[in-house]
């Protein structure tokens, strides 16, 4: 289109003195046809001549090079205006027609300038060409202006077109290439036309080819259907005000679109009343009242008609896209060109759409029943529909197969498969786990601790939480992933580094650089610093075509493919024009997208899986997938994957309204909708081809360690994959065994100091070093808290017996035999064999066999006298245990003495070996009615034996035995 001319141009312009204010376009262009015209051949020497000199062609050294270049020239007359081309058709992956982009548009063309205001005219020429009525078809001085800036700028820039140029490139040249060639040719078709048809006849014939842009759903050329759309008239009766309104417009449809941007176009609109009041067009009185009168009361919505086949998909994906690779491809200088030109270019767009998965999408997408009772209840309740947005792409090629756009264009026009909305825990495996195991951070196995967490930040604290409102404690990061816990991820990122796992990000087109398809905002620099990225928090988000592409890596053996939709663009004749060629980039090691894949078939077929309702309509295949939700439930997520499609789908509302919990899982069932015919057709029932270095090895579920007889208390062991180099070697140290004492209701570790009759023994969870230990809140509560190793010793002293031992052999030392005792006047003596291990004895007396025996003195020597005896006993009986600096023995058999002259009845195994000793107190938690039931006095526990049946272990329930 012609450049818009400012003020400063008035000194290259003559202003006329004899013509009245108020002289119509059609004295205009009657003087116009008194103009004697030029032979055709004389006007091309003198403007070849002038392009000379101007510099136009400052490589051309004759004019053997000036008639090289003319060679080929299309020949043309009235009959070419009339011709309004053929339209570009859109082709799918097989050949089928998906749809055109009509020839014509929505056109309605008029046989001469009588059949709209003069305004119009005078406002054209005003604001395209203000020497239309006086030039020769070019304006030689605008040109030589436009080299210039050529020049300087090393390339062809527009600006110089007059009207009959204009013409001329929207009629002939719709492709509208920018060569030298093109150029030269459309000045000389320029002259041609002006000579041989007239001012009126080239004005007419502009006035049908101007494209006006995207009115509504339609693309409409030509002033008639513009002025009925915009204004309801015929545009023989706009008024001044709307006759300069809509002569704004074609300078470039889209920045001037009186629907999208009319701000813009009533700017424009005052420009165009300025220069028709400088060149005498209009009064000044006319010119006020046009400028105060509100032009916006006047403009009339389009109509919601004429829709294509497949809306979202022809008009808001391939149009977009075609666009971008003809300006790509160099044939156009910009956007309002290329799609201009689209309706009458001929092209032949093969795309890697699949017509048949298309139709199916919107086929499912368009079912108003899968859909009742969506509707949202808030403010937008009336407007806004529960909206979805799919895209399926092709894992090893990155085509796009299918989009899906919406539900009902007319209701709802935007593309929701473009755009960027917050990603939730969908990002996780790409941003967080993904890198980390790539870098060898963490595995699949590796603990992470679901527990409280702190961050001082430098503008505020942050406490994370997961969603479910609890914590789980100490749990693998194929169960947190599973589960979807925002925490572990977190404390991922914070090891790994925020810039770090962006780097991994940026590979798969979601970089800070990347954007929307219509060029607005994804990833920002500060999300890359964000600890809160790594649960989904970004300023903007992510498109579902954009996370749907970045999926596709982990499916594609860590090779990420650009997603691309238009394979090949071809002129009329079969001509090349555009060829994709999508960038590719290895992401992550083919180990790590085999181990992340495993990991997300669990999120679909694990019991604590988040899309296990996805996995039961599919069961057994091999389908891996993530879903993802925001805060107050405002976006849906959940891309899934075979070996052949990833299929990512976002439901929710376009004023992020929370999503009902009645319907939040409908995107389960609308991806399983789009997914069953694909299913059917690919079964996903090969497994996944694990790479030689990706190694097995069964381990505990809860430290990510080697099995021991004690991995089963508090989880299972089982079967994780490793990069091989990193899968475990030492033996499971979290789930311990410990001797435990609980004193009024809290438990401490057993030491030497504790009642032998307190002493209990449970299998507890001893907390490993785990990522981001230094922002986890002291004491914080979660699920495994009852179950965790007590940190404190018993309150009354001594050495702890056991801190925790990873086997069931804890340290003990023999018990004391051979006891013997006497009475020696008030006092009773007792004697027993010494302990070689032994540091002290700790002695303990009843006046019962059966007890209670309370203590009542410790020695080290093996002998002890009870000098303080109980009034009234006739006997009395002994225990005595042996205590070394770490561990305390059974007791020993009980020996009797008899201190009134009667005789004790009789002891079975007296000084030979203990007996079992059972505390009665309750414990909390680990400690739970837990017995000290310790095994054969003076025998320790078969350290190489299984646990026995009923063993007791915290949230068993059972004693240990």
């Amino acid at each position: 289109m012609g450049r818009e001319q400012g003020p400063g141009d008035k000194k290259n312009r003559k202003k006329p003195t004899a013509r009245t204010r108020d002289k119509s376009a059609k004295e205009t262009l009657a003087k116009a046809e008194r103009t004697s015209r030029r032979p055709v051949w004389t006007a091309v020497k003198v403007t070849l001549f002038g392009l000379g000199s101007l510099v136009i062609l400052g490589l051309a050294t004759g004019t053997g090079y000036i008639s090289s270049m003319l060679k080929g020239l299309p020949h043309v007359n009235a009959a070419t205006f009339q011709n309004n081309r053929a339209a570009s058709t859109v082709y799918d992956v097989n050949g089928k027609v998906i749809g055109s982009f009509k020839g014509d548009g929505d056109r309605q063309p008029i046989s001469s300038t009588k059949q709209v205001s003069p305004q119009l005219v005078n406002a054209f020429v005003a604001a395209e060409d203000k020497t239309f009525f006086t030039n020769m078809g070019i304006n030689p001085l605008s040109m030589a202006r436009a080299v210039v800036q050529d020049v300087l700028g090393h390339k062809i820039e527009s600006g110089a077109s007059t009207i009959t140029q204009q013409t001329v490139k929207l009629a002939v040249f719709p492709q509208q290439e920018r060569t030298i060639r093109r150029k030269v040719q459309e000045i000389a078709l320029a002259l041609k036309v002006n000579h041989e048809l007239s001012k009126e006849e080239i004005m007419t014939d502009y006035m049908n080819w101007v494209y006006m842009g995207r009115l509504g759903t339609d693309q409409v050329y030509g002033v008639k259907r513009a002025s009925e759309i915009i204004f309801h008239k015929d545009p023989k009766n706009l008024t001044l005000s709307e006759a300069a309104f809509l002569a704004a417009i074609p300078n470039n449809a889209s920045y001037f679109s009186p629907y999208q941007f009319p701000k813009h176009t009533i700017a424009r609109q005052h420009y165009i009343l300025e220069q028709m009041l400088d060149d005498h067009m209009i009064s000044q009185s006319a010119y006020n009242q046009a400028i105060k009168f509100d032009i916006l009361k006047d403009v009339h919505k389009p109509a919601s008609t004429g829709l294509p086949d497949h809306p979202y998909l022809m008009l808001d994906e391939i149009k977009p896209r075609v666009v971008q690779a003809l300006v790509q491809a160099g044939l156009y200088d910009n956007a309002t060109d290329a799609e201009s030109a689209l309706p009458t270019a001929g092209l032949q767009i093969h795309t890697t759409i699949d017509l048949n998965k298309q139709e199916d999408v919107e086929n499912i997408l368009e079912n108003p029943s899968i859909f009742e009772g969506t509707a949202p209840s808030g403010t937008y309740s009336k407007t806004d529909l529960y909206e979805a947005g799919v895209t399926i792409i092709d894992n090893q090629t990155g085509g796009i197969v299918a989009i899906g756009g919406g539900r009902d264009y007319l209701k709802d026009s935007y593309d929701h498969a473009d755009i960027a909305r917050q990603p939730g825990s969908s990002i996780k495996p790409l941003l967080d786990y993904g890198p980390a195991i790539d870098r060898r951070l963490i595995t699949a196995a590796t603990p992470l601790y679901d527990a409280p967490t702190h961050f001082s930040l430098p503008t505020e604290d942050w406490d994370p939480q997961d969603d479910e409102g609890d914590f789980v404690g100490l749990m693998s990061a194929r169960d947190a992933l599973a589960q979807s816990r925002n925490v572990p991820a977190i404390d991922i990122l914070e090891e790994l580094t925020p810039q770090v796992g962006f780097s991994y990000l940026s590979k798969m087109g979601l970089g800070t650089t990347d954007t929307t398809l219509y060029g607005n905002p994804t990833i920002t620099t500060d999300d890359t610093s964000n600890l809160s990225s790594a649960i989904g928090g970004l300023k903007y988000g992510a498109t579902v075509t954009q996370m749907t592409s970045a999926y596709t890596t982990f499916a594609n053996q860590g090779v990420w493919h650009q997603s691309y939709m238009i394979q090949e663009i071809d002129d009329q004749s079969g001509r090349t024009l555009y060829q994709a060629h999508p960038k590719t980039a290895q992401v992550f090691s083919p180990a790590t997208a085999y181990i992340i894949t495993d990991m997300l078939h669990d999120v679909l077929y694990s019991s604590e899986g988040t899309a296990q309702v996805v996995g039961a309509q599919f069961p057994g295949q091999y389908i891996s997938g993530k879903t993802g939700t925001t805060d107050d439930r405002a976006d849906g997520w959940f891309v899934g994957y075979t070996q052949k499609y990833t299929t990512g789908i976002w439901m929710g509302y376009n004023h992020h309204e929370a999503i009902p919990s009645s319907v939040y899982n409908l995107k389960f069932t609308v991806w399983s909708d789009i997914m069953r015919p694909i299913l059917k057709e690919t079964p996903a029932t090969t497994p996944w081809k694990r790479p030689a270095n990706v190694v097995t090895e069964a381990v505990s579920s809860i430290s990510g360690q080697l099995p021991t007889d004690l991995s089963t208390a508090h989880g299972t062991i089982q079967t994780e994959p490793f990069i091989d180099g990193t899968q475990p070697t030492q033996y499971d140290s979290v789930n311990v065994v410990a001797k435990y004492v609980v004193i009024g209701g809290k438990e401490y570790l057993a030491t030497t100091h504790t009642p032998p009759s307190e002493i209990r023994t449970g299998v507890f969870i001893k907390l490993p070093s785990v990522p981001d230990e230094e922002h986890k809140v002291p004491g914080g509560e979660t699920y495994q808290t009852p179950y965790l190793l007590p940190s404190q010793p018993d309150p009354r002293g001594g050495q702890v017996l056991s801190g925790g031992s990873s086997t069931t052999t804890i340290p003990t030392v023999p018990a004391p035999s051979h006891i013997a005792g006497h009475v020696d006047g008030a006092s009773v003596v007792l004697s027993w064999t010494s302990v070689p291990s032994a540091a002290q004895y700790a002695v303990y007396r009843a006046t019962s066999v059966n007890g209670p025996y309370v203590q009542v003195g410790t020695t080290g020597s093996p002998s002890f006298t009870d000098s303080h005896l109980p009034t009234g006993a006739s006997e009395l009986y002994y225990e005595v245990y042996a205590q070394s600096s770490s561990a305390m023995s059974a007791a020993s058999a009980p020996v009797a003495v008899t201190v009134s002259g009667s005789t004790p009845p009789p002891l079975t195994g007296s000084g030979q070996t203990g007996s079992n000793t059972t505390g009665t107190g309750k414990g909390t938690g680990g400690g739970n009615g837990a017995n000290d039931t310790s095994g054969e006095a003076g025998n320790p526990p078969d350290s190489t034996a299984p646990p026995k049946a009923n063993q007791w272990m915290p949230g068993v329930g059972e004693p240990f035995n």
